[in-house]
């Protein structure tokens, strides 16, 4: 849907916060400007920089990937609680004005959840993920995969309809979804089995 410029690869690929400023710095003055880089500074700036302080070193997006499945835990009694909870995933995710973008910007920002997600699928991998037994055996490369796709269903399905922010969500959806789909060979399977439809 996002077509990646040749130019920009090594940046959306790499996941070293550090370097990728500085491949930033390199390729905005190299490249060619294709009308994304003050969107690119904006969610690089966005996602790198810690509000209550400036030298420390966060993946704000990342945090947030991590700790969506909290949402889900959450009982309701009033809908003011979905309503408010609900813009805060959309505020933290940096969504807020979605619906405003150019294709420009979409395109950027829907990178940027790609490179987000890249570096959430690493995590996946860890010898502690996904561990069975109360936490005393480890799991198989299938099993994180089809946990991974579990997890992931969570997060882009389940998430989103509770708060009925499928639409204001919808980049990110799609950046977690096709990052997913190119992370194995067999992560459709694991993920229709997970409950989902086909993502191709």
């Amino acid at each position: 849907m996002y077509r990646l410029k040749e130019d920009w690869r090594e940046f959306y690929e790499e996941t070293d916060p550090d370097r990728r400023r500085e491949l930033f710095e390199t390729l905005a003055m190299e490249a060619e400007d294709d009308g994304a880089n003050a969107y690119r500074k904006e969610f690089l700036d966005l996602r790198h920089t810690d509000p209550k302080d400036k030298n420390r070193k966060v993946d704000r997006f990342l945090w947030n990937i991590v700790n969506l499945p909290v949402y889900l835990g959450q009982k309701y009694l009033f809908r003011s609680g979905i309503e408010r909870d609900g813009r805060r995933i959309i505020r933290e995710l940096g969504l807020e004005h979605a619906s405003e973008w150019d294709e420009k910007k979409r395109a950027a920002v829907y990178w940027e959840y790609r490179n987000a997600a890249a570096r959430y699928l690493a995590t996946c991998e860890d010898a502690g993920y996904a561990r069975r037994f109360f936490g005393t055996m480890s799991s198989s490369k299938e099993e994180k995969l089809a946990r991974t796709a579990s997890d992931l269903y969570s997060i882009t399905v389940t998430l989103p309809a509770k708060f009925g922010r499928e639409k204001e969500m919808e980049i990110f959806i799609r950046a977690m979804q096709d990052a997913f789909l190119s992370y194995s060979k067999d992560a459709e399977k694991a993920w229709i089995e997970a409950g989902g439809r086909a993502l191709r």
